[in-house]
């Protein structure tokens, strides 16, 4: 190990990713999880914003560096360009250092398995590193490369696909997943005895992807339970040894997760409401009668479901834009059924005023179809009367229920802080509790669906924040995943004006 700072603090971080807080309750008196019921009996277990939307994609970075989606450049997992085409990003670790290579810059030894969203090797010799979700796990350091071979772990299972084609069950996920979490434990257990760090940061990530199939289950407990009560016994440990240590324990999520029991169509409402317009070739085929779908349209699905759509993603920009026009060009047709599921390029752009796109969340992201695009149509002059009136009418939408569906907006440009990273959206919508918004589903007679088996759970705006005390104490009470990072570069005494932290300052508050 490399030299090293001062010694006399120590940190522990365990990521638990979509962990809510009311699940936690729900389950806090199974056994296997007194390390979860010990925090929400204490007290030091509480509520954490994230960011707009909740998602990993954008959170996580928040979490690493204490910067808005805006300045750290990763809004979601895709940023829109000009021309209408997505283009996958991730958060550059490189350009803007998370807290460990800030800290091993300083001279603390940090060690860091499987970040969600950190997909680069740390450089630093400070650093020992396995990068995280979503790509395969890699490593910068001998020692956790033989640890991988050993324990055949190269990341979180990449099931998710096997799930929603029935080829595997839910339950025979959840026993993949706690075997990763296991695998992911044992490593680090072996380095944190056999090294000598200031910062060990370890992430699990399977419960986001297991809550997503299963969290509107009656028998959830049974797929989830065993997950959580593998990372209670980290927990566990991390918690005895931090008590020999005098060392602070941190928990976080970077968003919850809810149950799932209805969709809102949002581009659906947008055409319906003539914010929106398909392409005549579209229409046409939405229009047409019977039930069975033209063979273009199933053509196109089975290419935008398929392996090809993972190489797509990594086509260069200027490649992407080639294969979405040929494709909407020879494939714009949908299907006459009661749903048909729409791409950008079913969209007439010459017509379209708002559309919503990238967030296919509980909070959407809406952009008006400005001058900022190839063919906007949306003078700057009367862009936030349009959006404004968006916002209003979109509240006044009911479920089946009466109820209203939209129960807030913001201002998304001002969220952004005017970002030159990427193009903003203009509006976030947040739907009510137990409701996701769909960006791709269209329908001429309901705005409505029941969700699919990946959307059987989604996110909401608050993770968990909790900790295990040396002394030290953390505010609870409006915690924001901006604060991680200055909190445990305060700890360290690398944040010296303490701005944005959560520890109280011993014996001022």
């Amino acid at each position: 190990m490399a030299s090293k700072a001062e010694k006399g603090r120590r940190l522990y971080l365990i990521g638990i990713d979509a962990a809510p807080l009311w699940l936690l309750k729900e389950l806090k008196g199974r056994k296997g999880m007194e390390p979860f019921a010990k925090l929400l009996e204490s007290g030091q277990i509480g509520s954490l914003e994230s960011t707009l939307p909740p998602m990993s994609g954008c959170s996580w970075p928040t979490i690493y560096t204490g910067l808005t989606p805006g300045e750290h450049g990763a809004p979601d997992f895709f940023v829109m360009k000009k021309d209408y085409v997505k283009d996958v990003v991730y958060y550059d670790s490189k350009k803007i250092p998370p807290f460990w290579d800030v800290l091993a810059q300083k001279g603390h030894a940090c060690l860091v398995i499987t970040p969600c969203m950190e997909i680069m090797l740390s450089d630093h010799r400070n650093v020992d590193l396995v990068t995280g979700f979503p790509l395969r796990a890699r490593t910068n350091s001998e020692k956790l490369r033989n640890l991988m071979l050993s324990y055949h772990f190269d990341g979180e299972p990449d099931i998710e696909k096997s799930v929603i084609d029935g080829k595997i069950t839910e339950a025979e996920a959840s026993h993949q997943y706690v075997k990763s979490v296991n695998k992911r434990a044992r490593m680090a257990r072996s380095m944190i005895e056999t090294g000598d760090y200031d910062l060990v940061y370890v992430c699990f990530t399977e419960t986001d992807r297991l809550q997503h199939f299963t969290l509107n289950k009656p028998d959830k407990s049974d797929y989830i339970l065993p997950v959580y009560v593998e990372i209670a016994k980290f927990i566990d440990y991390i918690e005895r040894r931090a008590e020999k240590e005098n060392a602070l324990v941190i928990l976080v999520s970077d968003h919850g997760a809810q149950p799932i029991h209805e969709k809102f169509l949002i581009n659906a409402w947008l055409i319906r409401n003539g914010y929106a317009t398909l392409k005549e070739s579209v229409m046409k085929s939405i229009a047409e009668e019977g039930d069975e779908a033209p063979s273009t349209y199933l053509i196109r699905e089975k290419l935008m479901n398929s392996r090809l759509r993972k190489i797509y993603d990594k086509m260069p920009h200027h490649a992407k834009r080639v294969v979405a026009r040929v494709v909407g060009s020879a494939f714009s047709k949908a299907s006459s059924g009661t749903y048909t599921r729409l791409h950008l390029f079913d969209f007439d752009m010459r017509k379209t005023r708002v559309f919503a796109e990238v967030s296919n969340d509980p909070v959407a992201t809406l952009w008006a179809n400005d001058k900022r695009f190839a063919n906007g149509i949306v003078k700057d002059s009367e862009k936030k009367k349009l959006m404004d009136e968006i916002a209003r009418r979109l509240e006044e939408a009911r479920s089946k229920e009466g109820d209203r569906v939209i129960v807030g907006h913001k201002d998304a440009a001002r969220y952004y802080r005017n970002t030159k990273m990427f193009i903003p959206p203009d509006l976030f919508v947040e739907a009510k509790k137990g409701y996701t918004i769909d960006i791709f589903n269209f329908s001429t007679s309901t705005y409505f669906m029941k969700p699919e088996k990946a959307k059987s759970g989604d996110h909401i705006m608050h993770g968990i924040i909790g900790y295990f005390s040396n002394g030290e104490r953390l505010r609870l009470d409006k915690a924001n995943v901006l604060d991680i990072a200055p909190t445990i570069l305060d700890y360290f005494g690398v944040n010296k004006s303490g701005k944005g932290s959560l520890l109280k300052r011993r014996g001022i508050d």
